[in-house]
């Protein structure tokens, strides 16, 4: 019991009634049942503080939810019961310490993919009842997602169910209770929102009663969290006796035997999804059933000691979730590659510091010794008794997106025709080259090559002849010079070459060496034998009364290039 003072007292009894207005359509929060009494998970709470304050509620329904906040903006109505705190309803509304907290969900058909950021949705919509702060959030926050309006609460899920949208964001414990008591088993939850679409479900109460707000807050106070959860899973927790879809399922059975199976299969779904609401992570519990990869919990120190790994384990890495927790696991820490380590050592610890979310993404060493790409996204929740940090989040396998992401980047900086580095990437590296030499005062030299008479073989052999002199005139380029030299496509018969570290007439003999080579050895095609030669231009960015620039680099060394080709081609010029 709460004592409360004389002042209190009197305040109580001079407000007269104190009328509540619930939601009659919010299941399991909050609800009219068939027998016309108020029930659900807010009507239990509001027991609760009705006994230790040792006052009563008078509980008032004049309508539908819409109904009810205009009532409660004119003053008709004392206190609503269980409702997020939004800048809009403080107009009104003062509002108590938090009665339940539950994240918000996305829930959409088994079909959609797992949503890590809503963000980058395009052309999908999302269904809502009308007047929910949520709603309100999501036009600010998600301006991409086409909002959809509903009627009722399970209106919400029945339109995802049957594509009127796409997709719902909801309290997991509605999400949970609806998809179960409705038998809606074509949608799953594919993600959890943003920190900040938590609901923080409060008494919101008429401004002027601000002394009846803190007499509220000092009974809130005193509920504990095993009385929270015992609440939640006593609404939560039941046993759905005809929560089957009967013509989803009967579209599925075409033999007597079958519909057995597939009864058996929901029973044993539904049996160990009560089980795992039961437990002391309920929230938590429903999110893994239905999250591709590794779910986990555990600690934020030098061996990520796990405390709990979902099943996923197994198909992530190899091992099952028992080898990576206990006294004797397997330290996750040892699975992430050696160069990664400290990476992700520092974007967690950034985390823990800011509290907020983290997303990295790294390798790790499967059980096999193969090695994969992970992205892993998770929250810092609290510390434990020592102080070290305690963190949750999700695993899961990137690996085919990251070797799609090398193979794409290797064609981006590649020339098709011939294999070595395109115009585009030899000019990026060449101003990183830049940077370096002029820093470091070291030599940097590039050269110009243009193939000699190259018209007279495209006529003569025809393009294909070409682009077979093209690509074996770039390997033997290649070859010719250091491996930490860059070698390009300018364009056309034209190519490119820098080296580093040397000066003007090594740089120089370095080529002639290569041009004494062409003019010993030809080529071969289509079963001829032909002779291909070059003419060079090459300019060192340390030649007196020059800037360390890159394009009066490169003219200089085309510029040189054109003087070659004056004096007869089949030679290189090293000075204007």
């Amino acid at each position: 019991m709460v004592p409360l003072t004389p002042e209190e007292q009197a305040y109580i009894q001079s407000i007269g009634p104190i009328t509540v207005a619930p939601d009659p359509d919010w299941v399991p929060y909050e609800y009219v049942d068939e027998d016309g009494d108020f029930t659900g998970i807010a009507a239990d709470l509001l027991d609760l503080v009705q006994e230790r304050l040792g006052i009563e509620f008078t509980y008032v329904f004049p309508g539908d939810w819409g109904v009810i906040l205009e009532e409660s903006r004119a003053g008709n109505v004392l206190i609503l019961p269980f409702l997020n705190q939004t800048p809009d309803r403080e107009d009104w509304l003062v509002f108590t310490e938090p009665l339940l907290v539950d994240p918000s969900v996305f829930i959409t058909r088994e079909e959609h993919p797992f949503i890590f950021d809503a963000t980058g949705l395009t052309d999908e919509s999302i269904a809502f009842p009308v007047g929910t702060s949520l709603e309100e959030r999501v036009q600010r926050d998600f301006p991409n997602l086409h909002i959809v309006h509903v009627e009722r609460e399970n209106d919400v899920f029945q339109a995802v169910a049957n594509r009127s949208a796409d997709m719902a964001l909801r309290p997991l414990t509605v999400a949970a209770y609806t998809i179960r008591k409705e038998g809606l088993f074509n949608l799953k939850i594919a993600g959890q929102a943003p920190e900040h679409y938590t609901n923080h479900l409060r008494m919101g109460v008429l401004k002027e009663h601000a002394m009846l707000r803190d007499i509220l807050d000092r009974a809130i106070a005193t509920i504990s969290h095993r009385e929270r959860e015992e609440i939640v899973n006593r609404h939560v927790n039941i046993t759905v006796v005809q929560a089957f879809d009967y013509g989803i399922l009967m579209r599925l059975v075409v033999v007597a035997g079958i519909l057995l199976m597939l009864t058996s299969y929901w029973n044993l779904r539904l049996r160990r999804l009560n089980a795992a609401l039961a437990e002391s992570e309920r929230s938590k519990s429903v999110l893994l059933a239905n999250l591709p990869g590794m779910a986990y919990r555990g600690l934020l120190d030098r061996d990520w000691t796990m405390e709990f790994v979902s099943e996923g384990v197994k198909s992530l890495t190899g091992w099952q979730p028992s080898d990576l927790t206990g006294e004797s696991a397997i330290r996750y820490a040892s699975l992430i590659h050696p160069e990664d380590v400290e990476v992700v050592w520092q974007a967690w610890s950034g985390a823990t510091e800011s509290w907020q979310p983290v997303s990295v993404e790294y390798r790790i060493r499967t059980r096999d010794h193969k090695e994969r790409w992970v992205f892993d996204q998770g929250v810092p929740i609290g510390r434990d008794s020592s102080g070290t940090p305690i963190i949750e989040g999700l695993v899961i396998d990137i690996t085919d997106r990251k070797h799609a992401e090398k193979a794409l980047y290797e064609v981006s900086i590649h020339d098709q025709l011939t294999g070595i580095f395109n115009r585009r990437h030899i000019f990026n590296c060449l101003n990183d080259m830049l940077i370096k030499a002029a820093r470091e005062h070291t030599g940097l030299c590039v050269a110009i090559i243009d193939l000699d008479h190259f018209k007279t073989i495209n006529d003569t052999l025809g393009h294909g002849g070409g682009d077979t002199v093209l690509r074996g005139f770039a390997q033997r380029l290649k070859a010719s010079v250091r491996p930490y030299d860059l070698v390009g496509r300018y364009g056309g018969e034209e190519f490119i070459v820098a080296v580093s570290d040397v000066d003007l007439p090594t740089a120089a003999s370095m080529l002639e060496r290569f041009l004494e080579q062409m003019n010993a050895d030809g080529f071969e095609v289509a079963g001829e034998g032909l002779k291909v030669t070059f003419s060079a231009g090459i300019a060192d960015i340390g030649e007196p009364g020059t800037e360390p620039l890159l394009e009066p680099l490169l003219a200089r060394a085309d510029a040189r290039l054109y003087a070659a080709k004056r004096a007869g081609r089949n030679c290189i010029v090293t000075s204007d």
